[in-house]
């Protein structure tokens, strides 16, 4: 069993080497890479990969006096968090992602023992982040974005678009002199991106309720776990057909009533978890391409390809060349 390790300020105690890019672990402890890009509009975008040879608690004391909104883009493992500013303990699954304050609090996160973990995370100025939300959204948008970000931990899923945008940001080395215009763009995309999502979701909250106040609640409970399972096994064989006849239900209500609840089609949501798993998994470094779409549930690797590049803007072969984080500016 593994120890558990508590390591204060675990990222480095220099607010300089932090914000630099250049924090990092004690060798004894694990190892970190970061890749930090900072541009004109106050947004720092940070890469992280990092692993632990223990169970580790990992802790920071404060935000070295900074009031941010930050976002967290979990890419592949579990990861136990604690938000002092929320006062909330937060999951974050792989594929979600996770929008707070921090107004100089402590944040604390548990980390598994031998496994690697890789998260990405925007940083930005409170009073930046409202100005954005004053810039483009009416009164009432913007009430509703101050009440879910400025005074709680908002998640919703990483969508294929910010999948894409996440994979473009760190494949700007292409555009030479102009990627700092071009991160600094895509930036913006994927903040635009989250809270689309997070809006969305919110307003979707709403038919979705109706429709669970209104359903059949058996009907409603085996949708819900059918959603899970593909969630969390997205590799199995589902065919709508036989999903209708293992629930008992005509296969039109099959489908509607997970679209009622999740705003997207069966085979839309398989396929969306299918080609995320891969991505994570292509980003572990831990399989290859090929047994990253077997994993997945894929068997026709052109198919594959074909689908991974158009979620993503690029090849299973390019993704899993992107070069490995180092410290960087725009």
């Amino acid at each position: 069993m593994n120890k558990q390790i508590i390591v204060p300020n675990v990222y480095n105690s220099s607010p300089d080497e932090f914000f630099n890019g250049s924090a990092y672990i004690p060798r004894e402890i694990g190892d970190l890479k970061l890749l930090r890009k900072e541009c004109r509009n106050q947004i720092v975008y940070y890469d992280w990969n990092l692993s632990f040879k223990d169970k580790t608690f990992a802790s920071r004391p404060d935000n070295f006096g900074k009031d941010e909104i930050q976002i967290i883009f979990n890419i592949n493992q579990k990861i136990d968090w604690q938000v002092d500013s929320a006062h909330e303990a937060v999951s974050m699954l792989p594929g979600e992602v996770c929008v707070f304050r921090n107004k100089n609090y402590a944040t604390s996160m548990n980390y598994e023992g031998d496994k690697n973990f890789q998260f990405k995370s925007l940083q930005m100025t409170t009073d930046f982040f409202e100005t954005l939300l004053s810039r483009y959204f009416d009164s009432d948008k913007i009430e509703m974005g101050k009440s879910l970000f400025l005074t709680h931990v908002t998640k919703t899923a990483i969508t294929a678009d910010m999948f894409k945008v996440l994979s473009e940001i760190d494949s700007a080395e292409k555009y030479h002199e102009f990627k700092g215009v071009y991160v600094e763009a895509k930036l913006i995309e994927l903040i635009a991106l989250v809270l689309h999502g997070i809006f969305y979701n919110k307003t979707s909250m709403i038919e979705r309720n109706k429709t669970i106040a209104e359903g059949n609640q058996s009907d409603i409970a085996q949708i819900e776990a059918l959603h899970h399972r593909i969630q969390f096994n997205p590799a199995d064989d589902y065919k709508v057909p036989q999903l209708a006849i293992n629930l008992s239900m005509s296969e039109s209500k099959l489908t509607r009533l997970f679209r009622s609840l999740y705003g997207t089609s069966i085979h839309q949501y398989i396929q969306d978890q299918r080609l995320e798993n891969a991505a994570r998994l292509i980003s572990s470094k831990e399989v290859n391409v090929s047994e990253a779409a077997l994993q997945s549930g894929y068997t026709n690797m052109s198919w594959f390809s074909k689908e991974f590049q158009k979620k993503f803007g690029l090849s299973p072969k390019k993704y899993s060349m992107m070069k490995t984080p180092v410290t960087e500016n725009c």
